[in-house]
């Protein structure tokens, strides 16, 4: 029998479907409880019969081949960190970077390490008990070790890392020749689903939950990458038909048919925490996000590095997450270029495409037709997001849409991989965003430009989008939102950067990836609101927003937010040094309407100005300090 073949028909037997379970009445319990301990543990199997229990240590199911387990056995688990290394020696890439995502590499030194336990029964040859499954921790430090929850994945060698049907590596399906769409990590589909069992540990090190499960590897691109996303299904032939857990902390829902694993290797600039970052900088827009929690990983008990906890898109989110009536009843959609159904079909949206090609969005009955297909409120909240974080791997990729598949509800747009994002904070999305170049295949391509670009045709669009653009920059956009956010996932994930460069060698090493964060991230973000503001002005040529602000960010230490203001803002010192000297505003004819003598701003606080009571229009803010002087713009409205 084939191998796959026979791997399917053996886990048909063991899915304990419940005509399987009246006749297993077989009991089996360890002495000890799987979880974490601080010194080494004896544990035997109890059982209620004198069926033959097999068990395995390896993470695959116990078979008649496996240990036996006899009478008065017992079985002694300890701290094996210090054994080589064995699963992280499987090269998971060849020696080809594709799409510049990092290849593996050896780890630095010994991984951290646990012990897992399968066990089961036979009677006359047949499994006549559950398989049960459990991983246990022996570190000096116990549940302590870890600030963030575990996930441990228990299965079988061959479905990870053979080269015929392993998934996780390039294996037979490679070729060198298209190494950027070959490979057994990107076969797709059940054929390519393996059985694993996933336990969860919270923060705490108490099991969340335990079950068996399907797993395949996710993402496109990134699939070429090191250490790959998977995602988990969920189904009755595995057990249970739910994960019956609060995966997420931002989500109230408790029951999930999916979810995913998120490797951080798509980050365009090695911080990890970027994509989760963007999804909770814009949680409380009017689009969908997706949660996120990182977690460290196990496989077969050998450290496997941080991933994220993330919600899969897909019918049942939109169902739990979106409102929609029924998952069977939906129509999801991705790419613009040519409207692909994940769902449904996508007859309809390519009817509204054609309506929007044979008729002027100018005009008003035209885009009041738009209206009553569109969520507008979604799609103008969306597009900013993407504009102002400056995704630039869209929006001719990561788009994905929905509605109901009867029309009852308006097309609303989800918000997804922002890896290309929060990179280059001059880049002008706006120009971007309507390109209409044909020789541009990727990534603003003109059939994934064509709807914006028609829409701001409309005069009552434009308004509609520059009014919640300024909202934006100074809600969910300003600048101490965003930051204050930044040290939040900076923190949530510091503890545990350094284990997992030495596994991975990405980033480099803790004090690499701080240098990326500020470097990348933190500046993206101190500086990102001014160059947003100067893009929508000379954009929109707007006379309200007539200046350029870019030079300033390039040499001020001092930024001003939120700006634009209504009249109460602060001056941020992003700068490391204290600053000593005079604050005066004036306006733009040279009046002085504010000034105080002998300020002094340390290093990273900021001076608040909150009761000025300014009338709308442009101001000069002046830092006199005793060997320099710096000024900004400030609007008013």
């Amino acid at each position: 029998m084939h191998l796959r073949l026979a791997h399917r028909f053996i886990f048909s037997v063991l899915s304990l479907s419940p005509i399987f379970y009246l006749a297993q009445t077989t009991q089996i319990s360890p002495s000890q409880p799987p979880g974490f301990y601080t010194s080494n543990i004896s544990l035997t199997l109890e059982t209620n019969s004198e069926d033959t229990i097999y068990y395995s240590l390896d993470g695959s199911v116990p078979t008649k081949e496996s240990f036996l387990f006899m009478p008065g056995d017992s079985i002694v688990f300890q701290d094996k960190s210090q054994e080589s290394n064995y699963y992280s020696e499987f090269v998971t890439t060849l020696d080809i970077s594709v799409y510049g995502y990092p290849i593996w590499e050896s780890p630095e030194g010994l991984l951290s390490k646990g012990n897992i336990l399968r066990f089961c029964s036979y009677k006359n040859g047949e499994i006549s008990s559950s398989v049960q499954s459990g991983t246990y921790f022996i570190f000096s430090d116990g549940a302590h070790k870890y600030e963030l929850p575990v996930i441990s994945l228990m299965v079988d060698e061959a479905d990870f890392f053979s080269q015929d049907s392993g998934i996780y590596i390039p294996g037979l399906s490679f070729d060198e020749e298209i190494p950027e769409s070959t490979g057994n990590y990107y076969k797709r589909g059940y054929a390519w689903e393996r059985n694993v069992h996933i336990e969860y540990y919270n923060e705490a090190g108490e099991r969340g939950f335990s079950q068996d499960a399907g797993v395949r590897i996710h993402g496109g691109a990134t699939r070429t990458a090191s250490q790959k996303s998977l995602k988990f299904y969920a189904r009755s032939e595995y057990g249970d038909s739910h994960f019956s857990y609060k995966l997420l902390p931002n989500n109230e829902n408790d029951e999930y048919k999916r979810f995913q694993l998120q490797s951080s290797m798509g980050d365009w600039s090695k911080t990890i925490i970027k994509d989760p970052l963007a999804h909770e900088i814009c949680r409380t827009l009017n689009f969908a996000t997706q949660d996120s929690r990182p977690v460290i990983v196990f496989i077969n008990g050998e450290y496997w590095g941080v991933q994220t906890i993330r919600d899969r898109i897909d019918k049942y989110y939109l169902e739990y997450k979106e409102g929609a009536t029924h998952q069977d009843s939906v129509t999801l959609l991705h790419s613009f270029s040519n409207p692909e159904a994940i769902e449904g079909d996508a007859e309809g949206f390519t009817e509204l495409l054609e309506f929007i090609a044979e008729n002027d969005i100018a005009f008003e009955e035209n885009y009041n037709y738009l209206l009553s297909q569109i969520d507008m409120e979604n799609y103008i909240d969306y597009n900013i997001a993407e504009i102002f974080l400056s995704n630039y791997d869209w929006p001719g990729n990561n788009i994905k849409y929905w509605r109901e598949s009867d029309g009852s509800t308006k097309w609303r747009w989800i918000f997804f991989d922002i890896d290309g994002g929060l990179y280059n904070y001059r880049y002008d999305m706006l120009e971007h965003c309507t390109l209409n170049d044909d020789e541009v295949v990727w990534p603003n391509s003109p059939p994934s430009t064509f709807i914006f670009r028609n829409l701001l045709r409309n005069d009552r669009f434009v308004s509609e989008f520059i009014s919640r653009y300024a909202d934006i920059l100074n809600s969910n956009f300003s600048l101490n939102t965003i930051i204050n956010k930044a040290s939040f996932f900076v923190d949530l994930y510091s503890s545990s950067i350094s284990e997992h460069s030495d596994r991975w060698n990405f980033p480099e090493n803790e004090n690499a990836w701080r240098n990326d964060i500020k470097e990348h991230l933190l500046e993206f973000l101190e500086k990102r609101h001014c160059y947003a503001v100067d893009n929508l002005s000379n954009f929109f040529d707007l006379s309200d927003f007539p200046f350029d602000c870019c030079s300033e960010a390039t040499f001020n230490t001092l930024l001003a937010y939120p700006n634009p203001s209504s009249g109460e803002f602060s001056l941020l010192n992003i700068s490391e040094d204290s600053m000593f000297g005079a604050v005066t505003i004036s306006t733009t004819s040279g009046s002085i309407v504010y000034s105080e003598e002998s300020v002094t701003i340390r290093g990273g606080e900021t001076l608040e100005l909150n009761s000025l009571d300014l009338p709308k229009g442009i101001y000069i803010v002046t830092f006199q300090g005793s060997l320099k002087g710096q000024s900004l713009k400030l609007i008013v409205f």
